[in-house]
């Protein structure tokens, strides 16, 4: 992420951990790797943004 963004916040970390999950074309992306893979990537952000 800070490739693209010099600065950001845990919430707008978190919440681009929860679009990975609401947004049908990255849920598929991340699922392409193993079901269940974006609502574990979006869990495992929301454990490390704490």
């Amino acid at each position: 992420m800070g490739y693209f963004w010099s600065h950001y916040s845990k919430e707008a970390h978190l919440g681009l951990a929860q679009m990975y999950v609401n947004d049908s074309r990255f849920k598929e992306y991340y699922d392409k790797l193993g079901v269940g893979c974006a609502d574990f990537l979006r869990d495992a952000l929301a454990v490390f943004c704490q």
